[in-house]
């Protein structure tokens, strides 16, 4: 089950929506590290399915494996996916391996300083 909450930030006033329109219906694999406000590892998560809809508002992502029935949105920045290599991936966090994808993506999500 994902641990990372969808993205409801503001809308990205540059977004090239004839550029996102190439990505619908191509598959990601992206892998999340949470970390501190200093850098300390938390816990790492890896989420995969098909890209649905992107827009200025968001990239929403038709989760598969055992998240498979969810959605999840994360910002819209399409321009941060990598071609993926072919081959399987096997995920750490699930155990699920993933065939072929056709695109990933690693971020690192920094917690916010609360003190």
């Amino acid at each position: 089950m994902t641990r990372t909450n969808s993205w409801d930030g503001a809308a990205d006033s540059a977004f090239d929506q004839d550029f996102a329109d190439g990505f619908i219906g191509k598959y990601v694999l992206i892998g999340i590290t949470h970390v501190t406000h200093d850098g300390e590892f938390i816990h790492q998560e890896q989420l995969h399915g098909t890209i649905k809809h992107a827009s200025a508002n968001g990239i929403d992502i038709a989760l598969a494996g055992v998240n498979e029935g969810k959605d999840w949105r994360m910002p819209p920045m399409l321009e941060e996916f990598d071609p993926a290599e072919p081959g399987v991936y096997e995920l750490k966090s699930t155990s699920e391996v993933v065939d072929n994808p056709d695109f990933t993506l690693m971020v690192t999500i920094r917690a916010a300083n609360r003190s």
